[in-house]
């Protein structure tokens, strides 16, 4: 498993990430039939958006490749603030499911207008 921090995304825009899963002899293993599910939870552990394979949320690019995507009227549900994040694999059996990373993902809020500021302190942050 590995550990990742992502670069701050904003609350109003949508996020498009691609990413390779490799082994350890950093070779693109074959996802084809695997489950990936990517999730971003809050401080109290509540899931805040999910992406998967199951629905397409996720898509297989090539070897090893794959990515999601977050509309901006998903990304905009998130107030400012970091919150954990992480992605599993889950084997076509659904026997095994092992964890692929875990971070943090800072989330800015991008392109306000003049005049705004932000009021509170984490998670659920508004604007004035």
């Amino acid at each position: 498993m590995y550990r990742v921090n992502f670069p701050a995304q904003s609350n109003r825009a949508s996020w498009t990430f691609t990413g390779i899963i490799t082994d350890l002899d950093d070779n693109p293993i074959n996802l084809t039939g695997l489950a990936l599910v990517f999730s971003i939870i809050d401080k109290r552990g509540c899931p805040r958006l999910l992406a998967q394979t199951a629905d397409g949320s996720i898509t297989l690019l090539s070897l090893g490749q794959f990515r999601w995507f977050f509309t901006l009227q998903q990304m905009s549900t998130l107030g400012v603030g970091t919150y954990p994040c992480g992605m599993t694999l889950q084997t076509a059996d659904q026997v095994e499911t092992v964890p692929v990373f875990v971070g943090y993902l800072p989330i800015i809020g991008g392109n306000m207008p003049p005049g705004c500021e932000v009021m509170g302190g984490g998670y659920g942050d508004y604007y004035r």
